[in-house]
């Protein structure tokens, strides 16, 4: 893995790289959200339609806000642009955050991209932020997403009981978290810190 300068930030892993999003992917991130698949709008939950103007101004939007960093996927093979992982509402009094990852295409699923894409912007997120506490949350039916974060490390805390309401129909929420030391014993931070270089 490593990091570069390059529009702030760049980390690269074994199938993916992360590139911090701003104004300069526009084109390919509302072009990526246009042609997500049903499956990934089903879910994140997205019941919003976003026009190309609206993209804009929501990159205008989330470049002015520090209590966020947005990473777009790239696929190591294909250069190509696969979804995207955020560390978002970033409490620095209390070193905690949230965080989502999505992957916009079917063709894209199962291929390790989701679940490596989630370890580095984990890594950054205890590393470079000096965070103590990452969450998420997964709607109840998505065993399989469920079943990757445990895989990463993330504990089950509890559930949000009729949290969200998506195609006329609520649904409960599972709460995950993991902690920096949980983190740290899963995951060599040696082999994760060797190769970051300016």
């Amino acid at each position: 893995m490593g990091i570069n300068a390059r529009s702030f930030l760049e980390l690269k892993g074994d199938l993916v790289y992360l590139r911090k999003l701003d104004k300069e992917y526009l084109e390919q991130y509302w072009e990526n959200l246009s042609n997500s698949s049903i499956e990934s709008t089903i879910f994140t939950g997205t019941q919003q339609v976003f026009s190309k103007s609206d993209t804009e101004e929501y990159l205008e939007h989330i470049s002015k806000d520090r209590g966020r960093i947005d990473f777009l996927i790239f696929s190591k093979e294909s250069n190509k642009l696969v979804g995207e992982v955020v560390i978002n509402d970033i409490d620095r009094n209390n070193r905690g955050a949230s965080t989502r990852v999505s992957i916009n295409r079917k063709e894209d699923f199962n291929k390790g991209y989701g679940t490596e894409a989630m370890i580095l912007s984990l890594n950054y997120g205890f590393g470079m932020l000096n965070l103590h506490r990452i969450e998420l949350e997964a709607f109840s039916f998505n065993e399989r997403a469920i079943h990757v974060y445990e895989k990463i490390g993330f504990v089950r805390e509890g559930i949000r009981r009729d949290g969200c309401f998506f195609n006329n129909k609520y649904y409960n929420m599972i709460t995950m978290s993991i902690l920096e030391e949980e983190f740290r014993e899963k995951y060599n931070n040696e082999d994760l810190l060797e190769n970051f270089n300016d």
